[in-house]
């Protein structure tokens, strides 16, 4: 029997088919979870809630989840299959495309979930990846977790896995001495195992649009880091006003030359832009005349020399939001 994917907010599906569809995550959730909790949140008709679900030719839905809309990311949850339609792949159908719909709603808008943590590796299959402490919900083991995806036209930028060609990328390109020497004290990686604890600082830093993403070029072939995050104040220099954003790439030498650079931070600085950050700011050693040229390549404009972040003087480029 043919199956169809359907999308639509509450209020524009049909009666019968919201009470199965409403029916079918009752019956898992609490019912079958034995957890009982209010599964009827109010959630489904906040403005921009969405429902998706799957149905066969006589009207039974088979599996369902919602997207929420929020201020500063997308969510995606609820997600749930029928007992008697397991195993057929439609919830992994169903993430798929909601996915895609927000991927080109909302092009690098953090997608969220919490995944109940027996599903954490299902839910990384749609590059999904763990991004906080686990925690229990009505006593079942969640993690929360974090997509995001914006490509350029030759790039990919996304999140960074644990997997093991994204540690071994991170390794190989931090324990350079010609990556690391403009890099804070220049120190280079010694030890792979230096790489967990860094994605561990990364993954704190994710809030929003907010992030140190892995660039990729379009086949998958690793090449940099692109990083938009708080940028710390020098001792003394903050005086009461609010952390800068910072817009920084790091690359890996084989993929110097190639413009990759410029590339993944237009877009990131056209992102932070279009999602409200009014000052983005770049900084470098003062030696670092590559990555100075990047920032005046992707419209960021000289700003002398500074000591007002990491302790140290820089070189500042700075881009502002117009009025």
């Amino acid at each position: 029997m043919p199956v169809t994917i359907h999308r639509a907010s509450v209020a524009e599906v049909a009666p019968l088919t919201l009470y199965r569809l409403l029916w079918l995550r009752v019956s898992v959730f609490v019912v079958e979870q034995e957890a009982a909790y209010p599964e009827i949140d109010g959630r489904d008709i906040e403005p921009g809630a969405e429902l998706m679900w799957a149905e066969d030719a006589s009207g039974e839905v088979l599996a369902t989840l919602r997207i929420l809309r929020e201020e500063r990311n997308t969510r995606i949850g609820r997600v749930a299959t029928a007992a008697s339609a397991r195993g057929r792949g439609l919830a992994a159908d169903l993430m798929r495309a909601a996915v895609d719909v927000l991927d080109r709603e909302a092009p690098g808008i953090p997608i969220l979930l919490d995944a109940q943590a027996h599903l954490a590796d299902w839910y990384g299959r749609f590059g999904f990846v763990v991004a906080g402490d686990p925690f229990a919900e009505d006593g079942i083991p969640h993690v929360p977790m974090r997509r995001t995806r914006l490509v350029t036209e030759r790039l990919v930028l996304r999140e960074w896995t644990r997997s093991t060609e994204d540690r071994a990328f991170l390794f190989d390109l931090y324990r350079r001495p010609e990556v690391r020497r403009y890099i804070g004290d220049g120190r280079t990686m010694a030890d792979a195992d230096e790489v967990d604890a860094l994605l561990e600082r990364w993954s704190a830093r994710a809030d929003g649009v907010l992030g140190i993403r892995a660039v990729t070029t379009v086949d998958g072939a690793r090449v940099g880091v692109i990083l938009l995050k708080p940028i710390p104040w020098s001792a003394g220099a903050a005086h009461g006003r609010p952390e800068d954003v910072e817009i920084g790439w790091h690359f890996h030498p084989d993929a110097h030359g190639h413009g990759f650079a410029s590339e993944s931070a237009a877009a990131v600085l056209a992102l932070a832009q279009a999602s409200g950050i009014p000052r983005v700011v770049a900084v470098t050693h003062p030696d670092n005349v590559a990555s100075q040229a990047v920032a005046v390549r992707i419209g960021m404009h000289p700003a002398g020399e500074t000591g007002d972040y990491y302790d140290t003087t820089c070189a500042l480029f700075i881009s502002e939001a117009a009025a």
